[in-house]
């Protein structure tokens, strides 16, 4: 990705985990994740943050606390910001008009280097199925791409994809967080979910993706 990360200084002068802290302390931020690149270089800034604030100002407050506190320029580009009524409300917490698609059954299996999983869902009675497979080290975006997978006949012609999913630490919970893009022809739409992980990582990341299906379902 031309032109994204860190500008102007050393790119590894500061550990992620620091500059993660650090963004945890802004006003109305909830979580946040850094990605880094070869050499340590910080290709991505994941912000989960609450709608008091607009996420405008939160990138600009996000540059403020990286360049003030580890002399680091950060592109704005490299910033994305989920915003949430609240990080911890639970997917069945929405209420909609039509059919919702609810978790039935999740399988993961892993080897050394592969993972695959596989989702049973239910809409209006019908069942739904769907699986991925990819490097282990794909993680959580295997689950929600399971769940993309299945509820694809819900989207008719349009095309469903995942742009993050990821577990952030929120406080002293953990909370699967789900972005996706459906494209159509009257453009995109992105929408997020997320879930209180409970049971494990896997089963809280299948309730985000379908909390943020739940909510596609709504504008449809």
């Amino acid at each position: 990705m031309a032109d994204l990360g860190l500008h102007g200084g050393p790119t590894n002068s500061a550990d992620p985990a620091e500059i993660e802290s650090a963004l945890g302390r802004i006003p109305s931020v909830t979580a946040a994740r850094i990605v880094t690149g070869p050499g340590g270089r910080i290709s991505e800034v994941h912000v989960l943050a609450r709608k008091d604030r607009g996420a405008k100002q939160v990138v600009r407050d996000v540059q403020s606390v990286v360049l003030t506190t580890f002399g680091l320029e950060l592109d704005y580009r490299t910033v994305s910001v989920v915003q949430l009524d609240d990080p911890l409300v639970e997917s069945d917490s929405y209420s909609t008009g039509g059919p919702r698609v609810a978790l039935v059954r999740l399988s993961a299996d892993l080897t050394t280097h592969t993972a695959s999983v596989t989702v049973q869902l239910s809409s209006g009675g019908t069942e739904l199925t769907g699986s991925a497979r990819g490097p282990a080290s794909s993680g959580m975006k295997l689950v929600a791409r399971a769940v993309v997978e299945a509820v694809m006949p819900l989207v008719g012609d349009s095309a469903l994809d995942v742009d993050f999913a990821d577990l952030l630490p929120a406080g002293p919970y953990s909370v699967a967080v789900a972005v996706l893009r459906l494209a159509t022809t009257r453009g995109d739409q992105v929408v997020s979910g997320s879930a209180v992980v409970r049971k494990d990582g896997n089963d809280a990341m299948a309730r985000a993706s379908l909390a943020a299906m739940n909510r596609l379902i709504e504008s449809f």
